[in-house]
């Protein structure tokens, strides 16, 4: 009775850790007919205030029947945002920075209670590089995703306060 409930436990515990295995996401090659621009990322800040992130701009040249979903990116992940302006089609991934929140010290614990801890983030399931992003798009029901090496750094952008 003992052997087959240790195969038993032994058996889940296997299941267990392949199914943490096949949790990756599997990327396949970019859609036939979409053919893509040169991908910039730029960083941006608002003048005089702690606002900052980065926009990944995807102009697509041919295959706008293709919808693109999300972008992954320097460890982070976003919805992209569908421009189209005439014929002119472009993705546009905006990840903003938090700002950072003050932390109160104090040598009395009870005056530091309405400090927040800081949010982790959940970790993107690609290992990339800095110049590389993945995107996610959706061909006959099924999410699909592809990747974008060498993406280019645009030069900063700095918008100036609107009072």
């Amino acid at each position: 009775m003992k052997i087959t409930i240790n195969i038993l436990v032994g058996i889940m515990v296997i299941s267990a850790f392949s199914q943490c295995v096949n949790s990756k996401k599997v990327l396949s090659r970019k859609p036939d007919g979409l053919e893509l621009g040169e991908v910039v990322s730029e960083a941006w800040t608002t003048e005089g205030s702690p606002e900052s992130g980065t926009n990944l701009f995807i102009p697509v040249i041919s295959g706008s029947d293709i919808y693109l979903d999300s972008l992954y990116y320097r460890g982070r992940a976003v919805q992209l945002e569908k421009v189209q302006r005439g014929s002119y089609l472009v993705y546009i991934g905006r990840f903003v920075n938090a700002p950072k929140p003050d932390i109160i010290m104090h040598a009395d614990p009870g005056k530091e209670v309405g400090n927040r801890p800081p949010e982790l983030r959940k970790p993107i399931p690609f290992e990339l590089a800095e110049d590389e992003a993945v995107v996610s798009y959706k061909k006959e029901g099924k999410l699909k995703y592809f990747k974008i090496a060498r993406v280019k750094e645009g030069k900063p952008v700095v918008t100036p306060r609107k009072e």
